[in-house]
């Protein structure tokens, strides 16, 4: 069995001007919410994706520590390297609108304080 798990975790302050910003790094400046989610896209394309194999299942989990709040998605990674399973309508090769649509769904819920963990669990049987 092969077992990879993926996280981004960042602590999320304000500008003052009442816009997010997120820390991910210790050392570097804070991301905007367009940089973040940027940051998201390109760890799951660069990272996640290239991880994935036929028959593979993919967690997808966006948390939220206080008080405690969580959305998770399962998919499988098919033989025609295609993607089925919760949050999707019919099989779609590019996972990447549904991973958007979480965010953006759940970007509402964040505030100044919080720690956002986003994860992506592979599992392969």
């Amino acid at each position: 069995m092969f077992e990879a798990v993926f996280n981004i975790v960042a602590l999320v302050e304000s500008n003052g001007q009442g816009l997010r910003l997120f820390k991910v790094f210790e050392q570097g400046a804070p991301l905007h919410d367009l940089e973040f989610s940027s940051l998201v896209a390109n760890t799951y394309q660069q990272e996640v994706y290239r991880a994935l194999r036929a028959g593979d299942t993919l967690a997808i989990a966006m948390h939220l520590d206080t008080p405690p709040r969580v959305i998770r998605r399962t998919v499988r990674f098919r033989e025609d390297q295609q993607f089925e399973g919760e949050g999707i309508q019919q099989p779609t090769l590019d996972l990447l609108p549904t991973i958007s649509t979480m965010y953006a769904q759940f970007s509402q819920q964040i505030i100044p304080g919080d720690v956002f963990k986003i994860t992506f669990h592979v599992q392969r049987p």
